[in-house]
């Protein structure tokens, strides 16, 4: 039964790869709640797709590229990323024919990076049935099937994963957000860390948690993403394709060619579709993961708006509420994870500047959240008890800003405003 004082009701979208449905959330009669949403794009026509593959930018077509090669290696993104690949593989399978390449030179890898390997049905979901019926996906390994290569980062031999190594003809495919490391994913994160091995990904991470590396929305001074790229660009891509998904994980714009100028263009058209203006700043702040819900682990990106707004969309005074789903439950990491070479006690979000958080989601229990968050930050499986929880801290009335999808949110810094209309 509802509760006759909650009736001021607000849907946000909910369960990336899982039907993606609604969730209602309710709040108390008399507090002002606004949805925020970015600025947004529709989805590409398909003369757009076709236009992608035959106007590259800064190289030759695929089919002139792959002309002539024996071995094919197309590394795609996980399912830690949003977009759905299957139209532009697609695209690039007909370009590889028109070059001669037939099915059995062609692998897929998966840029696993230290995340666990996707099983048959996510791998249906990402890359479509025909994908799966027809050729040979392998799943990238931090551990195993690596080689040496030329690169060395610091004193730290790069390994690279050897089927993508051995192959002559190389292609990048993945999604292009904001990233809080590497400025926006995918480009030539696709192979550092997507394809690397553990102590290169020990390194690489390790010098963004101590500062050195690293920052959201950048790419133009960003030392990680530089130097991600300059591995890329030793190893090798002959062809880069970058999707920037919309509100609905669909592609809003594709971007080919050059692993980095491509990247680029990309980015910059991310930055217009995922521009979101918020005018005041709330008590309570509303982060939902979506479309990055799947995990606990992968739960604080949505504190993209947070981030890039400096923190100013919540009063110092407020709390912020991180939603997931969770619906693989608290997910797997190789460096982060429980126990794993770069898991740390909790401690507080830098980023929040000492607000309060509240987690919810149903999909993980207490202790999986204590073992990833501070133990002054406050859990609940309900959204009753995010309710419960928030009247105890505020009192009436109060302003919430809810960002429906935050992991692709980008903000400005915005004046406080203790008013309530």
């Amino acid at each position: 039964m509802s509760n006759p004082c909650l009736t001021n009701n607000h849907m946000i979208p909910w369960g990336a790869w899982e039907k993606d449905n609604q969730l209602e959330l309710a709040f108390p009669r008399d507090w002002v709640v606004e949805t925020i949403p970015f600025k947004g794009a529709p989805c590409i026509e398909e003369a757009m797709l076709e236009s992608a593959f035959s106007n590259p930018v800064g190289t030759d077509s695929l089919a002139v590229i792959a002309k002539g090669k024996e071995k094919v290696a197309i590394a795609v993104e996980d399912m830690t990323r949003p977009s759905v690949l299957e139209p532009v593989l697609v695209k690039i399978i007909l370009q590889l024919m028109q070059a001669g390449i037939k099915k059995e030179q062609i692998k897929f890898i998966i840029c696993c990076g230290a995340h666990a390997p996707m099983n048959r049905q996510e791998l249906k979901k990402k890359l479509g049935a025909a994908i799966l019926k027809d050729f040979l996906i392998i799943q990238h390994n931090a551990y195993d099937n690596i080689c040496k290569t030329s690169v060395v980062l610091g004193k730290t031999p790069v390994m690279i994963n050897r089927d993508y190594m051995e192959a002559d003809c190389k292609i990048l495919v993945g999604s292009i957000i904001p990233h809080s490391f590497a400025g926006f994913s995918s480009g030539g994160k696709l192979i550092l860390p997507g394809l690397s091995d553990i102590a290169t990904l020990e390194r690489t991470h390790k010098y963004v948690m101590m500062g050195f590396r690293g920052g959201i929305d950048d790419v133009e001074t960003n030392k990680f993403r530089s130097e991600l790229e300059q591995v890329a660009q030793s190893i090798g891509v002959d062809f880069f394709c970058g999707v920037v998904p919309n509100a609905h994980r669909k592609i809003a714009g594709i971007f080919a060619g050059d692993v980095i100028h491509a990247h680029r263009k990309g980015v910059e058209f991310a930055r217009s579709i995922y521009h979101t203006k918020a005018e005041t700043a709330a008590d309570i702040v509303v982060l939902n993961a979506y479309p990055k819900d799947t995990e606990l682990l992968q739960a604080d990106t949505a504190m993209t708006p947070l981030k890039t707004s400096d923190a100013s969309i919540v009063k110092p005074d407020g709390t912020v509420v991180v939603i997931s789903k969770c619906t693989n439950g608290y997910g797997y990491h190789s460096l982060f994870g429980p126990g794993m070479r770069l898991s740390r006690k909790p401690s507080k979000r830098g980023m929040l500047k000492g607000r309060q958080l509240i987690v919810f989601s149903p999909g993980v229990n207490t202790q999986e959240f204590s073992s990833l968050y501070w133990d002054g930050y406050s859990f609940a499986d309900t959204w009753e008890q995010v309710i419960s929880q928030l009247k105890q801290i505020h009192n009436n009335p109060c302003r919430v800003s809810i960002f429906p999808y935050a992991p692709l949110q980008l903000t400005e810094k915005i004046h406080a405003d203790t008013s309530i209309s």
